[in-house]
């Protein structure tokens, strides 16, 4: 995946705990850092990502490609857009960048379900993922 896939960036820089015993970023961190973007990203088109009631969505599965190491010190830009919405789920694409390289260093791909907490079952994608599509 390349940069001009994506239609929204976050700037986002690696920490000193970031890193592993290995030198690399954790895996762990970078599911971390794809979680703050999906939250970024939501709160940018309209919806409400610290109110559950507001923002019901479950992470139905996650797919993580380590194609390039990052390391500490190191400015990274993840971009995102909503690849997929179906009746009920929608998916998202992210891309890991070092600065300065428009190829990617992790990809992933993300659905989601909109969820309703309180009926306990699932509800249509909102519109706001539509628009972005």
């Amino acid at each position: 995946m390349t940069k001009d896939i994506f239609t929204r960036f976050y700037d986002i820089e690696t920490r000193w705990y970031d890193e592993d015993m290995l030198g690399h970023l954790n895996h762990g961190t970078a599911v971390n850092l794809i979680e703050d973007v999906r939250i970024r990203h939501a709160a940018d088109i309209g919806l409400e990502p610290y109110d559950r009631y507001k923002f019901p969505f479950i992470v139905a599965s996650m797919k993580l490609d380590y194609l390039k190491q990052i390391s500490y010190p190191e400015k990274l830009t993840i971009g995102i857009r909503v690849s997929r919405v179906g009746g009920k789920s929608f998916d998202y694409e992210y891309g890991v960048f070092i600065e300065g390289d428009d190829e990617c260093a992790i990809t992933c791909e993300m659905t989601l379900v909109c969820f309703d907490f309180a009926d306990q079952k699932s509800v249509p994608v909102f519109d706001a993922l539509k628009d972005e599509l």
